[in-house]
């Protein structure tokens, strides 16, 4: 209890450190917030009363305080009642909420995370048991320079590259289109149809930097535990090796594939932004270039904020498991 205490407190104290970067980062941004939502009117009464609306007329600090109070899910004024924090609203999309924004494109992003990493997990840990079971030969020298060669591409790169080959000299055999998000509206009907093809090249692009990480884990994770006893002992037993693999190597082996894992999906959520804006994706990332180009604030803010609380959540959980899992963690925080 005390070591999930510690880090349930180092947790709030990060995401109260981001808060206040946030802020203070886009309250000093050269330019008038409110001068962009008019565009090119120069009404002085307009901007005051726009400044008024959203509270740009108030001091930073008085702003500042004012953005931490909207954003605690507390009710301080009614007696400490738990409450949907309040991201504010849209400074260009006049009527929408930050939070309805978020809610109707994060699902989207989550989904993308959620497939890169299991095409990841499931490429990964394959090429690295290939690699270990052929340590020295010829193909695992192949496998680890194509490993490494995936963990140094950027993914704008490697977006633009798949694009370019998969969706354009390529399209009358895959079917694939370059831009395209879950769903297509039809133009007269307005009626939604899935499209799960467009999660094809999105997906593996964002999994190829992952799938290099965690083939190079595994291969040396293999390596290590088929060295110790009781798996020298499994094969001398005449257990089969296909068993002495999925019972004794991998169920051990499993620890730091986890935690790349847990730390990847959490910076996938993040480094999807390019990804989405080159392939036309209607996620969070694309939300959030939208809110830096026209200097949307609220949007930005909650869009860093969201990523910024999903990253520290997930770690947060992990290092709470390990904890449990085994007593040399809670150790070594005391």
């Amino acid at each position: 209890m005390a070591f999930t205490g510690k880090k349930i407190l180092l947790a709030l104290f990060t995401l109260w450190g981001v808060a206040t970067l946030v802020f203070f980062l886009f309250t000093i941004i050269p330019g008038d917030s409110a001068q962009m939502m008019l565009g090119k009117r120069e009404d002085p009464e307009a901007l005051a009363a726009v400044r008024e609306k959203y509270g740009l007329d108030k001091p930073a600090v008085v702003q500042y305080f004012n953005y931490l109070g909207r954003i605690l899910p507390l009710d301080l004024k009614n007696g400490f009642r738990i409450t949907t924090p309040d991201l504010g609203e849209s400074f260009q999309r006049q009527g929408q909420s930050v939070s309805s924004l978020i809610g109707s494109t994060f699902p989207n992003t989550a989904l993308l995370a959620a497939t890169s990493i299991g095409f990841a997990v499931l490429a990964g840990v394959f090429l690295g048991v290939i690699a270990a079971y052929h340590k020295g030969s010829f193909l695992d020298g192949i496998l680890t320079t194509l490993s490494s060669l995936g963990m140094s591409l950027p993914s704008f790169f490697t977006a633009v590259l798949m694009a370019w080959i998969f969706a354009y000299l390529l399209a009358p055999w895959t079917g694939l289109n370059i831009t395209g998000s879950l769903y297509a509206v039809d133009d007269f009907s307005g009626e939604r149809y899935l499209q799960l093809k467009n999660l094809i090249l999105p997906a593996i692009t964002l999994g190829i930097r992952p799938v290099g990480v965690i083939a190079q884990l595994t291969r040396k994770s293999v390596l290590e535990v088929n060295e110790m006893n009781f798996v020298r002992t499994a094969r001398a037993k005449g257990v089969p090796e296909r068993r002495v693999l999925l019972r004794h190597i991998l169920p051990v082996a499993s620890n730091p594939i986890i935690t790349a894992i847990s730390g990847w999906f959490a910076s996938l959520l993040a480094g999807a932004v390019f990804v989405e804006i080159i392939f036309g994706w209607n996620g969070m990332g694309k939300l959030l270039v939208e809110a830096l180009n026209t200097r949307d604030m609220p949007v930005t803010m909650g869009c860093v904020l969201v990523i910024a609380a999903v990253f520290v959540v997930i770690t947060t959980i992990v290092d709470i498991a390990y904890a449990i899992l085994d007593p040399r963690v809670r150790a070594e925080l005391f």
